[in-house]
């Protein structure tokens, strides 16, 4: 093999290997854009499954418009429908649970998806679990309440809980909407409504 033939195989090879690593990149980016993209959806999913089990275990489910500013939403709240109450038996335990879709501040009408529950002796038991949150990158300015309850005004007989969440791709930002009903039991059974009043402080 002379030197020009050795020349031309190194630079047929190099060019070779920079479209084989060029690729490699490619499908990387693809590939980790993909897993942005369905992170926000499979937060979004996940919470949905923890507050179907709760709503489906409901004792009293409470009317997220009345939730209102600050007893309930403890000033986080942006509007009505912006968090909710269930009493629920969830898990084997009666507990009070509160999710609220809670602004990030930033000005960019996006926040998060937050959690907490307390016991229905907190005010002496103390027992009151602090907010987590459940889902990122979610959109806040969307005309439809993200919690609505449908059916019956009252806190008994059944009604359906609407879900009305908006998720942004970091990549893109592209909205993703995740839109369902859930279904609450009868509610009947004896329980007030005021099972989970007062609303611990934030």
């Amino acid at each position: 093999m002379t030197l020009v033939e050795m020349l031309v195989s190194m630079i047929v090879f190099g060019i070779a290997m920079v479209m084989i690593t060029s690729a490699t990149i490619l499908v990387m980016n693809m590939a980790n854009d993909a897993q942005q993209s369905a992170q926000t959806v499979t937060e979004l999913r996940q919470a949905v499954a923890v507050i179907d089990r709760q709503v489906r275990s409901g004792n009293v489910l409470f009317s997220p418009a009345n939730e209102t500013i600050p007893s309930s939403c403890q000033a986080y709240g942006t509007s009505a429908g912006s968090c909710m109450r269930i009493f629920t038996q969830s898990n084997g335990s009666e507990k009070c649970v509160q999710w609220q879709l809670l602004d990030d501040g930033s000005g960019t009408s996006t926040g998060t998806l937050r959690m907490r529950s307390w016991a229905l002796d907190y005010l002496t038991s103390g027992d009151i679990t602090p907010w987590s949150v459940v889902a990122r990158d979610l959109r806040t300015s969307s005309t439809t309440a993200p919690f609505t309850l449908l059916g019956a005004s009252t806190p008994y007989k059944e009604r359906a809980l609407q879900l009305h969440i908006v998720g942004i791709d970091e990549r893109n930002g592209k909205e993703q909407a995740v839109d369902t009903t859930l279904t609450g039991r009868n509610t009947s059974y004896g329980y007030d409504s005021g099972q989970c009043t007062p609303v611990p402080p934030a």
